[in-house]
């Protein structure tokens, strides 16, 4: 697994809700400019689509910070994961045959939890 791969697995899904939510705050804009009057009868709507919105970007902006952390951690050796192939920290899962753990940074999998 290369840098590319790690840096995709770890800060894809962050991002991308960053994105969305940006892209969200941006097309319900609370501008003084649109005070017509059917905006000022959707306003309720559209904070609360603007208040989500601004949920949504921070949520995937903390997830980004953990996992910078994580990725920070792991490339100073202290973190101590329990993934056999890289290190990494893993993700516990219950799956159709049974449990097992998925690791964070390459993505490999092992039964049972560890």
């Amino acid at each position: 697994m290369n840098d590319l791969e790690r840096a995709f697995r770890l800060y894809a899904r962050p991002a991308l809700l960053v994105i969305i939510g940006l892209i969200g705050m941006g097309f319900v804009a609370m501008t003084p400019e649109s005070a017509g009057v059917l905006d000022q009868m959707l306003m309720p709507i559209k904070r609360a689509i603007f208040y989500g919105a601004l949920a949504v970007s921070c949520g995937g902006f903390l997830w980004l910070c953990w996992s910078v952390y994580l990725e920070y951690r792991w490339a100073r050796g202290d973190l101590d994961g329990g993934c056999h192939n890289c290190g990494g920290p893993m993700r516990h899962l219950s799956g159709r045959w049974g449990n097992y753990s998925k690791c964070l940074m390459c993505g490999s999998k092992r039964e049972g939890w560890h």
